[in-house]
């Protein structure tokens, strides 16, 4: 064996040892060979459960670009849990997985350290936002000291997941510019599309 061969192989291993199974929740393999798997990728109906908008079922587009109105009461009807295997909810929010939340790799919320949502959507961070005092959440009063540590700490996390939003919100506008270019340069190509010359008439 080739020593780029064995390093590859080793690559892989180190690669399948990391990953992280989204039904049982362990690592060293994917949901797909998962031994504890209740579900497979298809439900009982023979629909798939995987690569649909959990919002409509439509297999045109995921969840995160679809334009349906998220409903309160139900806001992912069609959405099946890899944990207990129900309809209705994701394994972040099943009632059966809240030792991890969220985070499958384990983790917290930078703001406040719940489970069960990410920084960006954190009520302290809406608050904040809103212009409620932040001294009204940490109870910083007339005993505070001089540097009022919670207050800054506060400040400072806030602001280091504004700047992942922002950077998350770059990336998706450069993945789509390019696509338009992509789309502009096709169009050119097509015979018909081609944009008129404007003649110029001298006197």
């Amino acid at each position: 064996m080739h020593r780029s061969e064995h390093r590859r192989l080793k690559r892989m291993a180190q690669r399948q040892e990391n990953t992280i199974c989204f039904i049982c929740r362990e690592k060293g393999h994917a949901a797909k060979d998962c031994t504890k798997a209740v579900v497979d990728a298809r439900d009982k109906g023979g629909k798939k459960v995987v690569g649909i908008c959990y919002r409509c079922e439509s297999t045109r587009h995921t969840l995160s670009r679809c334009k349906k109105p998220e409903d309160p009461l139900n806001p992912l009807p069609f959405a099946s849990c890899f944990v207990c295997s129900l309809k209705g909810h994701l394994a972040s929010s099943c009632p059966k997985n809240t030792d991890k939340g969220i985070y499958p790799n384990g983790g917290c919320c930078k703001l406040c350290g719940e489970k069960t949502h990410l920084a960006k959507d954190c009520e302290l961070r809406k608050r904040d936002q809103s212009g409620t005092a932040v001294s009204k959440i940490f109870g910083i009063g007339k005993e505070a000291g001089a540097d009022e540590d919670d207050f800054h700490v506060f400040k400072r996390k806030n602001a280091e997941v504004s700047n992942d939003e922002k950077d998350e919100n770059k990336q998706g506008n450069r993945a789509e510019v390019q696509a338009g270019v992509h789309v502009d340069r096709l169009k050119r190509r097509l015979p018909g599309t081609l944009a008129k010359v404007k003649k110029v008439v001298y006197f």
